[in-house]
């Protein structure tokens, strides 16, 4: 994964932005990798198959709820 430094996004953003068409870049800020940039296709690519979702408490579905109450009750007799 190439690395840019953060202050030099503005004078290299042509390239960052053209290796971010090819693989994830790194952003980095003093020395240490804080923000990953890639190209929309490359995010679909990698996240479109995480299937998981949040409920709200009243649309969450029966398993779902009954795990949650399980696991606050174990929590409670502990």
């Amino acid at each position: 994964m190439k690395s840019y430094p953060s202050s030099d996004l503005k004078q290299n953003l042509g390239d960052v932005l053209a290796a971010a068409n090819h693989e994830p870049v790194s952003i980095t800020r003093h020395r240490k990798a804080r923000y990953v940039l890639m190209s929309v296709e490359a995010y679909n690519a990698r996240f479109t198959k995480d299937e998981r979702r949040s409920y709200a408490l009243d649309e969450m579905p029966e398993e779902h709820l009954n795990m949650l109450e399980s696991a606050i009750t174990d929590s409670d007799n502990e």
